[in-house]
């Protein structure tokens, strides 16, 4: 798996295949198979492994956020910032070396993750109980397009705290201190 992964981190997901990762652990094609069934067991062990870790340190980070539009923005914070941090979660940001971020079935698959992280939520904000499937969805289209579109409005952590509290909080209709609101724009 860690061969897995420094593969991807040097060259992106399509370099990743058996014979590659054989050369890359030093040990044999075969050997690779007998722990794996193929390409796509590998990589999607690799990348649990390390999706592990990192939802670990955002679980973390988003742990003591009292408030629901607190739990928001730093949940959209930590998880761009753990991107931006490991280079295997930032190879899945780069469409054309293979990502899996880019499948038809993302969507599908991402949506329990991030149900399990916005549970927490209700606990701050129980009446968006009603709705948290919509909630899911908006956090989620949130979260992927800070992830695959940068600009100088969002680069910095507080720049894009500031305009997730100027423009999801209000979508979201969860109570925020306006005092924490820098955004005039």
């Amino acid at each position: 798996m860690d061969a897995a992964a420094a593969l991807v981190e040097r060259s992106g997901f399509e370099a990743v295949n058996m014979v590659a990762v054989a050369r890359e652990a030093g040990v044999s094609r075969q050997t690779v198979y007998a722990h794996f069934g193929g390409r796509d067991e590998l990589l999607s062990e690799a990348m649990v492994r390390v999706t592990q870790q990192v939802l670990g340190r955002i679980d973390a980070r988003i742990a003591d956020v009292p408030d629901a539009s607190g739990y928001v923005v730093e949940l959209i914070v930590a998880v761009r910032s753990e991107c931006r941090r490991h280079p295997v979660l930032g190879a899945l940001l780069i469409a054309d070396r293979g990502s899996p971020l880019f499948d038809e079935e993302l969507f599908v698959q991402a949506k329990p993750v991030a149900e399990r992280f916005l549970v927490p939520l209700l606990a701050r904000e129980p009446r968006l109980a009603a709705r948290f499937g919509d909630v899911v969805e908006i956090i989620l289209r949130s979260i992927l397009s800070v992830l695959l579109f940068d600009s100088d409005t969002v680069r910095t952590d507080d720049d894009l705290r500031s305009f997730l509290r100027w423009s999801l909080i209000p979508v979201l209709g969860v109570a925020h201190d306006p005092v924490i609101d820098t955004r005039t724009n």
